[in-house]
Order: structure tokens, then sequence, then C-alpha cells
């Protein structure tokens, strides 16, 4: 299913839709970006003085704007640009992304829809003794919540459990330790307010997870846990470390389907071609498309036909846009692996209803 973002996007699409993206490589501030975005900004420009001269200028003032508003992060590996007559819009990719200018009557939806599958909200728990940190994350970012709630400190003045005699008895550690759980069972409480199915990544010393975990009744939210104190640490030394373990259950998830498409190999399209074709006549339930597969085929936008060399008519460059256009309008679900992991489909697979 699309997001609202991207449903909304839909709407807004009428000819001439623009859609540009800018790989960042070696872009080290905002001026650098920024010249890598205009450069495409002219190109962008000049095609359409060509195609549609009466909305060229229009377009272009709006893709300026856009360019303008963007604030850097060295976090980007590339920006997309989407402008149409009264709508426009940027988004900031945290993956490596192919430069392209596309001029249409629809958006190109590649790197979105991609974004979107790597692009889901996760949380990130640090446990340590003295404090409880909580953050959002989307991607490879980070924010700390600051709240009511967390940061949660622990005070050595509160009661965080009802002890018996005995275990007041008990050797000085074991009460620790037992006051220890009991300010992690209130953190997990707390945590309900913000756990809606995401997954958890918990963070911090080992006992500390230990803890957490015995007393936890979050534990199947939990996908992941990553040992260490980042208590003190920049921000983005969490970063790095949370989001490799959030890639790894993404990557869990895929080959699920990868086992799915091997199992019900007769419900199976694969190449280019017979996909595109089972896609438009609505067959398609899971499309698997290789992360960079750029078949080089056009669209013969007047027979539908698929050509290996440009047509003189009207023709649409990307063959896979155009199968995974024809997918989302019967509900159907895109699905991006690793490159060279579908190379026994010709780098893209149809399961069929």
């Amino acid at each position: 299913m699309l997001s609202d973002h991207l449903v909304v996007m839909q709407k807004h699409e009428t000819p001439p839709c623009v859609s540009i993206v800018v790989a960042l490589d070696g872009a080290q501030d905002r001026k650098a970006a920024l010249q890598l975005v205009n450069q495409s900004i002219e190109e962008t420009a000049a095609h359409l003085r060509t195609a549609w001269p009466d909305k060229a200028e229009a377009l272009t003032n709006a893709l300026i704007e856009l360019s303008d508003s963007y604030t850097y992060s060295p976090v980007d590996k590339g920006i997309g640009l989407y402008v149409a007559p009264n709508y426009n819009t940027l988004f900031c990719f945290s993956f490596p992304v192919q430069a392209k200018v596309c001029l249409g009557k629809k958006f190109a939806l590649r790197e979105l829809l991609y974004q979107e599958q790597y692009g889901f909200d996760y949380l990130v728990l640090h446990l340590e003794e003295k404090k409880v940190q909580l953050y959002r994350g989307r991607m490879g970012r980070l924010e700390q919540m600051n709240d009511a709630n967390f940061p949660f400190n622990f005070d050595n003045e509160y009661d965080y459990g009802t002890t018996t005699t005995g275990e007041r008895n008990k050797d000085k550690s074991v009460v620790a330790s037992l006051r220890q759980k009991s300010f992690y069972k209130a953190a997990d409480k707390l945590l309900e307010a913000y756990l809606h199915g995401q997954p958890l990544i918990l963070t911090g010393p080992t006992k500390d997870i230990g803890y957490f975990e015995d007393v936890s009744n979050h534990k199947k939210n939990v996908t992941a846990s990553v040992h260490g104190n980042f208590s003190s640490v920049p921000l983005k030394t969490l970063e790095d470390k949370a989001w490799p373990a959030v890639k790894s259950f993404i990557e869990m998830r895929d080959q699920q389907v990868i086992r799915e498409l091997e199992d019900r190999n007769a419900q199976v399209v694969d190449g280019i071609r017979d996909v595109l074709r089972a896609a438009r006549n609505g067959q398609g339930s899971k499309l698997l498309i290789e992360k960079d597969f750029n078949p080089a085929d056009f669209t013969d936008e007047l027979t539908g036909r698929l050509r290996t060399q440009s047509p003189e008519t009207t023709h649409t460059i990307d063959a896979v846009e155009d199968a995974m256009r024809a997918v989302i309008d019967k509900n159907g679900e895109i699905i991006f692996v690793k490159d060279g992991v579908l190379e026994d489909h010709k780098h893209i697979a149809l399961i069929t209803r």
C-alpha cells in the first residue's frame, strides 16, 4: 500500500510531470550539493523549453524554489525534486541513487518506492543503569525523544517495586539487580505509548539489555540488540550502530519473499517483457526487482510494445517504471532486493495472483 504522501503525488499528476533525481556523491556541503542540483535543473529547463514551452518558465521556477528550500545533511546520498503544474515536493534519500531527469505524464516513483520499503519507522531504546533513552528512527537517522517520559532517569530514592522482607535481607548486589530490573520494568511500561507494531532495537551494555529482556512485555517487538554504552557518544555513532541492525531485519524479511518466489515457481513470471505484459493484464501480486536493474528497453506509448531501440513515436524510457505502475494500479506490492539475487529470473520477477 502506498503512503499518503505518494497517494497525494499521484492525484497531482498533471502533465508535464518533472522528476529529477540528483546523486550527491562527493558533495561535502550545501553549496556543493546545490551546484549538482542546479546543473540538473538547467538540463531540465532546456528540455522543457523544447517540449512544453508554455509551461517551462513556471516549472523551472518551481524547481529553483524547491532547491532553495533544501537543508543539507551529510547523511543525504541523493535528492529528488518532483514538480507538476500546481504541485511540487522534495525528498532526501539516505541511500545511493542514480542521477536522472524524467519528463512525462507521471512522476518517476522508483526511488520513492525504494525509500518506502526501507523508510518505515522504528524505535531504538538505549539502556544504561542510570538512564533510559528512546529514539525514533527512519532510514539511517535517529531523533531522540524528549518529553514527559523519556529520557527516563533512575531515582535512588524512588521505590520501583515492592520488595519482601526476605529480598531486603539479600546480598546488596542482588538487591541492586532487583531494583535495576524494576527500573527497566517501569521504563517498559512507559514504552507502551510509543510502540505501535514498529521494530524495536535495544542498545546498551549486555547486562542491562539482559535485565530489560527479563522484565519486558514487548520482547516480540525486539528485532535486534546492539551491545555497548552509547549514552554519551555523538548521535551519529549510535545511528551507525543501529541502522545495520535494521537493514539486517529488512534483509531477513526480504528473504522470506525470495523463498515464496521459489516455492511458487508455477505462479512466477520473469524477464521484463513477460513481467510487463502480465502486470498490464492485472496479474501482479508481488513485483520483485533488483535495486539497480535498468534494462535498455523502451515502451512505445502508442502500441504499448517494448522495443530495444528508441522509437520515433512518443515513448517511455523506463520499462521497469511502467511495470511498477501497472502492479500498483492493481494494489500489488513492490519489493526491491539486492543486485544479483534475481539473476536466474533476469533480474525482475512477478508473483502472480
